[in-house]
């Protein structure tokens, strides 16, 4: 599948880990193997805690980000004695990355910051959890979308469209007030396919796209969610068969960050 990508391709890694150390030690040699081989690594994350979609065995997520499906294989390839006795289970997926929209998006968040004062909508039970902790640290929400082939509208209507098309018309009312709050869409992509991962796995599906949200604060998160645009919901219903969202705060080596700490406490 890969070696026939020309394109810039994203390797989208949720692992499990078996030993820490011996994970530390991959990290600099699947690093070290990504550089040489013309990429670099645009996320090294610790996954806190799923809010959506289920209990999964995953502790770490990397995505690297190369000019060619061929670059990832050598790449990918190289690391694989150190991730032996790193990784207890992988499962990872292809993404193609999107366009030029993302700069766009995350200029305009200066211009529209405080200005929106949204009607609230209900409050998700896990927003409890936020709430009980540290409200300034910034951080990354993974998104995994699973889309209808067709769209589900209730009634019937817009039979013709895409479930793609009913959640791009959810995207285009909420990104608005995601910008009002500070955040923004930092990477987004299209799952190409799985590259590694057994159907066994809790986290198996037949992924439409892959996305790191950007947001300054659990507090701009909680902002967010609790003041969703409700005239733009029955479009992402419509849209989305399935999603799975994963808190992540960045690996002490790339940024200075606190874990969110949503797990076991």
């Amino acid at each position: 599948m890969l070696q026939e990508i020309n394109c810039t391709t994203a390797l989208v890694q949720f692992m499990s880990l078996q030993e820490q150390v011996a994970f530390d030690q991959y990290r600099e040699a699947s690093e070290a193997a990504v550089r040489e081989n013309g990429g670099h690594r645009a996320y090294g994350v610790h996954i806190d805690q799923i809010l959506a979609g289920g209990e999964m065995p995953f502790q770490e997520l990397v995505v690297d980000m190369f000019d060619s499906g061929e670059a990832a294989l050598i790449a990918f390839d190289a690391a694989k004695v150190s991730r032996a006795t790193a990784v207890r289970e992988a499962y990872i997926l292809a993404v193609r990355p999107a366009g030029g929209l993302l700069g766009l998006v995350r200029r305009l968040r200066f211009l529209l910051s405080d200005k929106l004062n949204p009607a609230t909508s209900p409050v998700p039970e896990t927003i409890e959890i936020l709430r009980r902790h540290d409200q300034t640290t910034p951080f990354h929400m993974m998104n995994l979308n699973r889309y209808y082939a067709r769209a589900q509208y209730e009634g019937g209507q817009a039979r013709k469209r895409t479930g793609e098309q009913a959640y791009a018309r959810y995207a285009i009312r909420i990104v608005p007030y995601l910008i009002s709050v500070g955040g923004y869409p930092d990477f987004m992509g299209h799952v190409i396919g799985t590259f590694v991962g057994s159907e066994d796995s809790p986290l198996h599906d037949d992924w439409s796209e892959f996305g790191m949200v950007y947001y300054p604060s659990r507090r701009a998160f909680l902002n967010m969610a609790t003041h969703t645009p409700a005239k733009g919901i029955h479009h992402r219903d419509a849209g989305l068969a399935r999603a799975v969202l994963m808190p992540s705060t960045a690996w002490p080596s790339q940024k200075s960050s606190v874990a969110l700490g949503l797990a076991g406490e």
